[in-house]
């Protein structure tokens, strides 16, 4: 089994507000530290679960936050920021297969307007919400939606509760794994950092394993794909509309719509970096 791990940190257990997620804060450092010691739970399940092989993608912010001397010495480590940005690194061979056989999802969390997902955002601070056919989604959504196309299914998500409840409306065959109780945007109620490890390991052995067995399906959208995003202001939708295939919808939305979901994710990323550059 060849086993991708997409690794951010707000979902991370011990991780309640998004001040110590910034690299200048004072407590990143120990944010990193939960991060990695997550990391390599998931790895430790992995292995255990009949992994050959194992790719982490460091996808948080800048996405150079793990520190590779700490991790699980069997894993190879992606960071830096990439163009494929969460899904980087899954891309198929040469000949058009599978790189992974499944994927897992570590200190993810809740999409962006989440009623009380703890610091719930997909991608950036600029989206209020985004859908994908119709549908509100976030950051698991979205990335599974590009690894699908790929023939990748997504076998484990980790995170708040309030993720937990979100992702069997599109993954309904993942193992979920809850650190911590969500408690509103910039609070929860953490497991010990032990517990939580216990937990992304045993669920992470069971998703290699379940995915060995066939029960871990690739998410299929489409066609066509419909991505939505609602900016919190109407300048961010201007920046974003901008980009060709872009339909402005209402006041503060972008609409793309393509048959082949990588464009569709493709064109998310670009309408919300797009957004970004311009103080989204």
């Amino acid at each position: 089994m060849r086993v991708y791990i997409s690794v951010d940190m707000e979902g991370i257990g011990g991780i309640s507000h998004p001040a110590p997620t910034g690299s200048k804060d004072p407590k990143y450092p120990a944010a990193v530290d939960l991060m990695v010691a997550e990391t390599n739970a998931a790895i430790e399940g992995a292995l255990a679960g009949g992994a050959r092989s194992v790719l982490v993608n460091d996808s948080h912010g800048g996405m150079y936050n793990l520190k590779p001397a700490d991790v699980h010495r069997e894993a190879t480590v992606l960071q830096g920021q990439k163009a494929w940005s969460m899904v980087a690194g899954a891309q198929p061979g040469p000949d058009g297969a599978p790189s992974f056989d499944v994927a897992l999802f570590v200190g993810y969390h809740a999409r962006a307007g989440h009623p009380r997902g703890t610091i719930a955002h997909t991608y950036s601070g600029a989206p209020v919400e985004s859908r994908l056919d119709g549908r509100p989604t976030g950051e698991y959504g979205l990335n599974a939606l590009a690894l699908g196309a790929w023939g990748i299914p997504v076998g484990l998500v980790t995170g708040d509760d309030a993720l937990a409840e979100e992702v069997p409306n599109w993954l309904p065959w993942t193992e979920r794994v809850v650190v911590k109780t969500a408690d509103g945007g910039h609070s929860a109620a953490s497991v010990h950092p032990s517990v939580a490890a216990e937990r992304v390991r045993a669920g992470a052995k069971r998703a290699v394993q379940r995915a060995a067995l066939g029960e871990m399906l690739p998410l299929l959208v489409g066609p066509p794909v419909v991505v939505e995003i609602d900016f919190g202001q109407g300048f961010l939708a201007d920046h974003a509309g901008i980009l060709p295939g872009v339909e402005r919808v209402g006041d503060r939305t972008v609409r793309f719509a393509a048959d082949d979901p990588l464009l569709a994710f493709r064109a998310f990323l670009a309408m919300n970096r797009l957004a970004v550059a311009v103080g989204g």
